[in-house]
């Protein structure tokens, strides 16, 4: 590990505790009127897992960023007008302009960096295109037990019918299994074995973006929810031996 790698990793971990402990007034504010620290947040917190994708892939990285980007509005749309495979639901002002009425622009930014640390995470821990296939899908899956909850507490969007884990339905984290499959199945479609040559800087955003939600759970008494947090930010650094980047 070079001194300039081990210094980007440990900033990426100082980054993290910031985040965590950032997420306290966040969870005690209205933030209603803040839409647009939210799309900076957002957007930025995708920044690394991109570059690191596109870094390792090449140019397959960047058309799997953009096929990905435009599966994850499409689904997202789908869900809000037939409720499939989600459950009905619709967003808030507070992540953005939303496209045709519907899905705002910023959720390629929001989805994709939990899947692109998803698929690196399960090709790291096993071996084999249909057991990737499934731990992918079931990380995906995890990383919304972390933030749905605490998103629909903050108001970034709404359930119709509100379920018994948090106010979120069971019938979203089966659908995040599904879409989380559709998305693995996308990428060994775009990258094929070369998604093996995926850099841990491509885990780095879900790091970040766990650090965040994982502390909101803990400041907002959700516990099931800050659990599967830690779960996740342990297995990323385990994964990774704290080599961020």
């Amino acid at each position: 590990m070079s001194d300039k790698a081990r210094r980007t990793s440990l900033m990426i971990l100082l980054t993290g505790i910031i985040l965590a402990l950032s997420s306290y007034p966040v969870t005690g504010m209205k933030i209603e009127g803040y839409w647009i620290v939210s799309v900076i947040f957002i957007i930025s917190m995708a920044v690394p897992s991109f570059i690191s994708t596109i870094r390792s892939l090449g140019s397959r990285g960047f058309l799997l960023i953009l096929v990905l980007g435009i599966y994850a509005i499409s689904i997202e749309t789908l869900a809000i007008i037939t409720g499939f495979p989600y459950s009905e639901f619709y967003y808030g002002d507070m992540i953005g302009l939303k496209i045709l009425g519907y899905t705002p622009f910023t959720v390629p930014f929001a989805w994709l960096p939990l899947f692109l640390g998803s698929a690196y995470l399960a090709k790291e821990c096993v071996e084999g295109r249909v057991k990737f296939l499934i731990l992918a899908a079931l990380i995906a899956a995890l990383t919304d037990v972390v933030i749905d909850p605490a998103a629909v507490a903050l108001k970034f969007w709404f359930w119709v019918n509100p379920g018994i884990f948090y106010g979120v339905p069971i019938q979203n984290f089966a659908g995040w299994i599904l879409s989380g499959l559709g998305a693995a199945l996308i990428s060994l479609a775009v990258a094929g074995d070369s998604l093996q040559e995926m850099g841990n800087g491509a885990v780095s955003s879900l790091y970040l973006i766990m650090c965040f939600w994982t502390g909101a759970c803990l400041f907002m008494g959700l516990e099931i929810p800050f659990i599967a947090g830690l779960v996740l930010i342990a297995l990323i650094l385990r994964t990774v031996r704290f080599k961020l980047w």
